[in-house]
Formats: structure tokens, C-alpha cells, sequence
């Protein structure tokens, strides 16, 4: 049996285990939280060569990064799958997978430990962080009309992106900018509603609310945050 190796109230723990969840593949949690420094777990080293999460143990052995243990559910189970028929259609599934996570996900990142520590950001920061996501949001138009799915008329990777990477960018809008960036986005506030009312996603949501205080404990231990 697949092992996924994390926590859930990591964004990029659930990508794969709502791809695992959407796919019907049987897979066992195993909770592993990770911090630099000494305070590292050694063997979790040998899963994550950086110790991040998530890991995937397979038959074969572990793969780290999100990303690559996507490719590798989609390769090894293929029903039902979770990218269109087409090449161009694969290709503009992963254009707006990546476009999520780098220029909206990333960026607001960087804003992630004044959100949990409760802190001001430096100004400096503040400013490259709203402009980088409102260049993203502007842009963001262009690769999809959130009519019905993210990309096409089915349920695909580009969705999870969606699904699990934009609300990080919500969270940090409304509690730094004053104002959720997204909600400029035409069809996107719709188009989560919609996503939210899923079977799947909804237990996603309810792993990070059972996790988030065993999660707010270990960066209080590793951090004192």
C-alpha cells in the first residue's frame, strides 16, 4: 500500500492525497512533521532529501516533491485520470498548475511566517508581495474563466493547484493587503464555492482542522512561535 508521509495542514501534503482521494487509490497517512535545524528527524531524511513534506512511499521506494509524486499517481494509476485527452491540453493543464503555485502560492509565501507568528511584515516585502500577486491576478484571467472547472470540462491536477494554493493567497490579501485579491478574479469566488461543496475536498478541509493544533504545537516546540 502507497504511504504519504506529512501533515495535513500542509498545502502541499494535500496535493497528492486529493489526487490519491479523487483516484479511489487505497493509501495510509503516516504524520510526519519537519523542521530545519538539529532538531530534524534523521530517518526522515532519507524519505525527503531537503525533509519536506510530502514524501510518498511506493513499492519502489520514496519521491519527494509534490509535483513528481502527482506524475507518478497519474503514471501508475491512470483511471480515472486527472489530466485532459490532448497533448496541448495536458500542456495548458500543467501551464496553469504552475502558474498558481509559482507567481500566486510562492509569492504570498513569503508572508506565511508573519501570518502564523502573528507579526508585521517588513514594509519592503509587503510591497513586493502586492504587487507580485496583483500582476499575477491581473494575468490570471488569461489561462482560465473558472466557469465550470479550471481548465475544460473536467476535474483535473489544475484544480487541486486551485483548490489547495490559492486560499494561502486569500489569507494573506485579507490580513496584510486589507482585501482579497482574488475576489477580482471573474468566476474564481464561484467557481471555490462550487469546489468546496465536494466530497473530497471537504474531507481535505477537515484533516487541516484536525491538524492545526498539533501543527500549531510543533512550530511552538521547533520555533517558539
Amino acid at each position: 500500500m502507497l504511504k504519504l508521509h506529512g501533515f495535513a495542514s500542509s498545502n502541499y501534503y494535500n496535493v497528492p492525497k486529493l489526487a490519491l482521494l479523487e483516484k479511489g487509490i487505497e493509501f495510509e497517512e503516516v504524520l510526519s512533521y519537519t523542521g530545519v535545524g538539529p532538531k530534524y528527524n534523521p530517518e526522515y531524511l532519507d524519505k525527503s532529501p531537503l525533509g519536506k513534506v510530502p514524501a510518498l512511499e511506493t513499492p519502489e521506494g520514496f519521491i519527494s516533491e509534490s509535483r513528481a509524486i502527482l506524475e507518478y499517481i497519474e503514471r501508475a494509476y491512470p483511471e480515472p485520470s486527472l489530466l485532459p485527452a490532448t497533448p496541448f491540453d495536458i500542456a495548458k493543464v500543467q501551464e496553469l498548475s504552475q502558474f498558481i503555485e509559482l507567481y500566486l502560492e510562492l509569492v504570498a509565501r513569503r508572508l506565511i511566517p508573519n501570518l502564523l507568528g502573528r507579526t508585521q511584515p517588513d514594509p519592503a516585502v509587503l510591497k513586493e508581495v502586492e504587487t507580485g500577486l496583483d500582476k499575477a491576478v491581473a494575468a490570471l484571467p488569461k489561462l482560465s474563466n473558472f466557469e465550470q472547472f479550471a481548465y475544460g470540462d473536467q476535474f483535473t491536477t489544475a484544480d487541486i493547484a486551485a483548490i489547495l494554493n490559492l486560499p494561502i493567497v486569500r489569507s494573506v490579501g485579507k490580513v496584510f493587503l486589507g482585501r482579497d485579491p482574488l475576489s477580482e478574479v471573474p468566476g474564481l469566488d464561484a467557481y471555490h464555492a462550487r469546489m468546496e461543496e465536494r466530497p473530497h475536498v471537504k474531507m481535505i478541509r477537515a484533516g487541516e482542522a484536525a491538524d492545526r493544533p498539533g501543527f500549531m504545537a510543533h512550530l511552538k516546540a521547533m520555533y517558539g512561535m
